[in-house]
């Protein structure tokens, strides 16, 4: 589950009959963050962190002063006194005092009579994992349960389990068992947390290049956001321009961060294939020191893409500013304002006219006659050099965009391959064609073919892997990453459902004996509906799916399939 969905459920869990419920995750993934806003929409809270307590009187004192504290300060002067006689001073330390959990049931008891409250008290243990080795995970959950007793109070313990020590861990899961009502696993975080993290424009940057990497938790982005605000507040908010644009900015500090953050600063995503080709790559990658280890950032994080190839100049200057801490501040802003310095002269500005349009006639040329063996990005580029002369002559090309898009797509120009993904397919806007409206416009028309016939290709696969039994979940995790594409393009998006639709939602019926891969594409189908659901805010879609199942004939008589989906849609949240 996310970790949004914590909200949800301590909401459900003040009405529900469960005493003591336990969530568990990794460092990082946004656990004690929805529990903090779930505590500051609720009074009738108490955190306590488990961070470097030793014993468990510790716990039970800052318990009693969170009850205490959350009392009008006339109805507990007869408490105070109590308490007093306990500890023979209310101001000293909490530390060494002996209080015990009946004072707690008793307090808590008497207040609730005389300020007439009826809601439950949630008491929160956070970092069970962070309490000093001298307090036994026995006594932890000791208290858990005999707190739990005390009416009107309910436990929730939220833990990094993985992170115990070994000799824990053994300790932890037997307890968990005796101690523990139910058990809630965080194991991702919540969608829209690395947009809060890193902000709207930062994030609408950098997304495209997360969509093929794992993050087991948020330190990355945190870790991003932090380095990209020290970064500007150096240089300055007035280092930005045209040339040397933000988003190159937050895309190198990234580079760096996940680099050093989540690959230990090891070149992992270079392929380990033995090949020769692959064995030279990395043997050049790792030869050529520095500048290898960037051009490697560049070309395998940031997929070769930049506003501006110039402000990869900046690169090692950014890389080794977040490794080291150190950097020159002259020298960067010195390199910044040579790219914002820069001025590019019009290709071919020193030839004659009939020289220029000699170029423009064989664009034109090259364009109609295709052979199919063309790079698109070349093309790309011709075209623009071509556009801009016409545009300075005040003649036409001849050729409109349409017409040029129908000549690529009939060269077989737009080469899908289903095994990679939507992004790798596009074309990239390029800085440099920022001032060419025409270009630009023709670069959306191909991304906008190239984008309709990966979908269509991607689904025919999916059909193909369903009917011949394969299950290659490769396609679905496409499809699923792809989403967000053409969530405003209602167009195609009618076009997928109604494909989904009329393949019976790709789902292969796990009645009577079933392997592990079509089990696992059931779960992969089941959680891309309701990615589709949520991704294009449609209403009951995924409900219309769950119904053509339960309609089906074979699902009122097979009481295995009704187990098993049961089980596919209890389990799938």
């Amino acid at each position: 589950m996310k970790a949004n969905e914590v909200l949800g459920i301590l909401n459900q869990f003040i009405d529900s009959s469960y005493q003591k419920i336990l969530i568990k995750g990794n460092w990082g993934i946004g656990k004690t963050k929805y529990v903090s806003d779930f505590i500051k929409s609720h009074s009738n809270t108490c955190y306590i962190s488990l961070f470097g307590k030793r014993d468990v009187n510790s716990i039970i004192q800052e318990i009693y002063f969170s009850i205490i504290e959350s009392a009008p300060r006339g109805k507990i002067k007869k408490y105070i006194s109590v308490f007093r006689e306990k500890m023979n001073t209310f101001d000293i330390s909490y530390f060494g005092v002996s209080l015990s959990i009946p004072l707690i049931e008793n307090i808590h008891i008497t207040l609730n009579k005389e300020l007439h409250r009826k809601e439950t008290l949630i008491i929160v243990f956070d970092d069970l994992e962070r309490r000093h080795e001298e307090l036994d995970i026995k006594e932890v959950f000791g208290v858990v349960d005999s707190l739990s007793k005390i009416e009107k109070i309910k436990i929730v313990l939220v833990a990094a389990s993985d992170q115990f020590e070994e000799k824990d861990k053994g300790t932890f899961e037997k307890y968990q068992e005796k101690a523990i009502d139910r058990t809630y696993k965080i194991e991702k975080f919540a969608d829209e947390a690395p947009m809060q993290i890193l902000g709207e424009s930062v994030w609408e940057v950098i997304e495209i290049f997360t969509e093929d990497f794992k993050f087991s938790n948020l330190r990355t982005f945190e870790k991003t956001s932090l380095f990209i605000k020290e970064v500007i507040q150096t240089l300055g908010e007035d280092i930005f321009s045209d040339l040397f644009t933000r988003a190159d900015l937050y895309r190198m500090c990234f580079a760096s961060v996940f680099f050093v953050v989540e690959h230990n600063s090891e070149m992992k995503l270079i392929i380990s294939d033995p090949n020769e080709k692959d064995a030279t790559m990395r043997k050049a990658f790792h030869s050529a020191g520095e500048s290898g280890i960037v051009e490697y950032l560049y070309r395998y994080i940031l997929k070769s893409s930049m506003d501006n190839l110039m402000s990869k100049s900046l690169f090692p200057h950014i890389k080794s500013w977040y490794e080291t801490g150190s950097f020159t501040k002259s020298e960067l802003v010195s390199l910044i304002t040579s790219i914002n310095n820069y001025k590019e002269e019009p290709h071919n500005f020193f030839s004659s006219e009939p020289e220029i349009l000699a170029i423009i006639k064989n664009t034109r040329e090259q364009i109609t006659y295709l052979t199919g063996e063309e790079d698109i990005e070349y093309i790309i580029n011709k075209l623009s050099n071509a556009f801009e002369w016409c545009e300075v002559l005040c003649i036409d090309f001849e050729i409109s965009n349409d017409e040029i898009v129908k000549l690529l797509e009939n060269s077989n120009l737009f080469k899908i391959d289903t095994t990679k993904s939507l992004y790798e397919h596009k074309v990239v806007k390029y800085h440099r064609f920022a001032g060419n409206e025409r270009i630009m416009t023709l670069i959306n028309q191909i991304n906008e073919i190239i984008k309709s016939k990966y979908f269509t290709g991607l689904l025919n696969q999916i059909d193909i892997e369903l009917k011949k039994e394969t299950y290659n979940k490769s396609f679905l995790k496409h499809l699923n990453d792809s989403l967000h594409y053409i969530k405003d393009d209602k167009s195609l998006r009618t076009l997928l459902l109604k494909r989904i639709s009329a393949s019976d939602f790709f789902f292969p019926i796990p009645s009577n004996k079933i392997s592990d891969s079509q089990w696992d594409w059931c779960h992969l189908i089941n959680n891309l509906l309701k990615e589709i659901e949520h991704q294009w805010n449609l209403s009951n879609y995924y409900e219309e799916f769950k119904s053509y199942v339960y309609d089906l004939p074979i699902y009122k008589s097979d009481k295995l399939l009704q187990h098993r989906l049961k089980y596919l849609f209890e389990t799938d949240r």
